[in-house]
């Protein structure tokens, strides 16, 4: 391994690396604390872990899996769904958005598999942890593969993944696409990481060719997620930036970026132990939606664990300020109902003060 210290060469690395590296190249390197395993072939299991965790009594067993030759243990029940959850920028310990989506479904007795790639997405090394995404997926495919033996294929798989974890997913897909000529079931993108991926082509970024069905949900578009859509149903809650539960927070954003995996761990416990459901309503643009010109029966969908499989389009929603985030139809549409009441008082006001003038 090579170590670059000072600033200077570190750019002109990372100008190098962007410019001249394609896909024949294979390059392993530390800038500064920051590890790079870009287009690195699959081999170092100390930095990419798969833990699988099932159902057990009142818990969860956890396992590690071999990505090249896993073995599921005796408990192990193939009748339950397999939901697989890739972290973010900085890992399980600070990734509370995928941490929650983990609990919710081990609380309510799925096989989950948690696909633990700190190592490779420490802080601050988010340029690496970017250039990383890559050598995750390939992980990821492998795994997949490895499983097919066993009876378990990416076919009835769901995978979630929050941030930089959501592109790492579509990768992943991607590659499973290339492979065998089909992919995952169904890919949840919770809120995409817009750094760096904002131009690149879809072929290095989540978009709805790397699923059967790929769901998104967007939570603070424009500045930690991405702001176009990217999947055949995208959800914009609360407008998609800025969460009511993160007006009053120290760094809103961040904090709004983090809500996409509160509020879909609260559809999956709602799945099981009840309570009100994410209620949104199609709209063209967020335009529209601010403006009341969506508030009607038609073209509605429930976000979440429960989207119905055949959703197409674009859709917005809100939510409370504290949990349980979820309004449910009723509150929705009064909620609404008031906002839309409130806004055509503001157009009457209007009108009227364009008369006196």
């Amino acid at each position: 391994m090579k170590k670059m210290g000072d600033f200077s060469s570190r750019l002109f690395f990372i100008v190098v690396l962007f410019g001249t590296l394609d896909r024949s190249a294979s390059l392993q390197l530390i800038i500064g604390d920051c590890p790079i395993y870009f287009f690195e072939r699959c081999i170092h299991s100390e930095v990419v872990k798969f833990i699988l965790s099932i159902p057990s009594g009142n818990g969860s067993s956890l396992y590690e899996l071999d990505p090249f030759n896993p073995v599921l243990p005796r408990g192990f029940n193939s009748l339950i769904p397999i939901k697989v959850v890739v972290h973010g920028y900085g890992g399980l310990d600070i990734d509370t958005s995928s941490r929650n989506v983990s609990k919710a479904y081990q609380d309510v007795g799925y096989n989950v598999i948690i696909v633990d790639w700190k190592p490779l997405a420490e802080i601050p090394c988010y340029t690496t942890a970017y250039l990383n995404t890559w050598y995750v997926a390939q992980c990821i495919s492998i795994l997949m593969v490895s499983l097919l033996p066993l009876g378990v294929s990416p076919e009835i798989m769901h995978v979630v993944g929050f941030s930089l974890g959501a592109h790492v997913s579509g990768l992943a897909g991607n590659n499973l696409q290339k492979v065998l000529g089909s992919s995952f079931y169904r890919i949840t993108g919770l809120d995409p990481a817009l750094p760096f991926f904002a131009t690149l082509n879809n072929d290095w970024k989540l978009d709805k060719t790397d699923a059967a069905f790929v769901d998104v949900i967007h939570t603070s578009a424009g500045t930690f997620g991405k702001l176009e859509a990217t999947g055949h149903v995208d959800f914009y809650v609360n407008g998609g930036s800025l969460q009511p539960a993160c007006q009053y927070r120290k760094y809103p954003p961040l904090c709004s970026h983090i809500m996409a995996g509160l509020y879909f761990a609260e559809s999956i416990r709602n799945t099981v132990f009840g309570g009100h459901s994410f209620i949104a309503r199609k709209c063209d643009n967020v335009g529209h939606y601010i403006l009341g010109l969506c508030n009607t029966f038609e073209n509605m969908a429930i976000m979440g664990e429960n989207v119905y499989y055949f959703t197409r389009g674009t859709y917005y929603l809100e939510t409370g300020d504290q949990p349980p985030y979820a309004l449910g139809f009723q509150e929705y549409y009064l909620k609404r109902s008031r906002s839309s009441d409130a806004f055509s008082a503001f157009v009457e006001k209007l009108k009227n003060f364009f008369k006196i003038i």
